[in-house]
């Protein structure tokens, strides 16, 4: 008769080798995540990735097996792992892609100034219209039902969200927060990512990599470091310096003898400008 503890050592083994036959193995956090979301990520990721969900401490046995201890800070609490051969960029942007919106609880803090837009609402009217008021809504009625006379901002960004007015953004329907997956550690060919580099912001890598590139591109050029980038415009730059310093000095060069007559004549100028002139 096979034991519970053979069995877990079998499962053990077996989530084991699944690690070690990844590309990429992440840590993902299941006490933030709804169950909703969870299955949504799994339906959206089948084809990519596999969660595998079982005890933190057999988890934990597995990733000491597979040689992945790099990843074990992060095993506290309520976690799962996830198996992909997808690069771990690509895998956090898409497990991310479609966040979960869900209504907000008191306390919470507002992530931007929360706007109730006017118009008209489903709502039959009733005490539903001295709430609304109270959450510093434009509440009235309109053709028999609750509208929101004009846009009223109910919490601003930074601010605590009140007991009443979260009450009347779930009356309304309005989801203001966004719940998404918390990946705090992922592990790809020795490389382990926090999910502070996983989140990245693509608009703001290329402005900050277009703008680094221009501000090294400017630093060479002014130390005349060569490159295959600089070496054009430096041969530019010394052939407009070596013109200018032919000019300033008189050197006789054909190149830059029409604008040494220009020179000689304006000197010429001046001089017959500066005589007195016979009477």
């Amino acid at each position: 008769m096979v034991s519970a503890l053979d069995i877990k050592k079998q499962k053990v083994a077996e989530i084991s080798n699944q690690l070690k036959s990844a590309k990429v193995v992440a840590v993902i956090d299941l006490h933030t995540l709804p169950n909703a979301l969870l299955h949504q990520i799994r339906k959206e990721l089948k084809a990519d990735a596999k969660i595998i969900i079982y005890k933190t401490s057999l988890l934990r046995r597995a990733l000491r097996m597979a040689k992945l201890d790099s990843l074990l800070p992060a095993m506290k609490g309520e976690k799962a792992l996830l198996i992909a051969d997808m690069d771990p960029f690509k895998l956090y942007k898409k497990m991310n892609a479609n966040p979960l919106k869900v209504y907000a609880k008191p306390g919470q803090i507002a992530p931007y100034d929360i706007i109730v837009p006017a118009g008209e609402t489903q709502l039959p009217p009733g005490p539903i219209l001295t709430e609304l008021k109270s959450a510093g809504i434009d509440a009235r009625i309109q053709g028999g039902k609750v509208a929101v006379g004009k846009d009223s901002l109910v919490a601003k960004k930074g601010e605590a969200i009140k007991d009443i007015v979260a009450k009347a953004l779930q009356k309304l329907d309005i989801k203001p927060f966004e719940v998404r997956v918390h990946v705090p550690l992922a592990y790809e060919s020795g490389i382990v990512y926090t999910e502070e580099l996983l989140n990245v912001d693509e608009k703001k890598l290329l402005s900050d990599l277009t703008s680094g590139y221009f501000n090294a591109r400017a630093i060479s050029m002014e130390i005349g470091y060569i490159t295959k980038d600089t070496i054009e415009p430096l041969m530019q730059k010394a052939y407009r310096n070596a013109r200018y310093i032919g000019i300033e000095k008189d050197i006789m060069l054909p190149e830059l003898m029409e604008e040494l007559m220009k020179k000689a004549a304006r000197q010429a100028q001046s001089v017959n400008a500066s005589v007195p002139q016979a009477a």
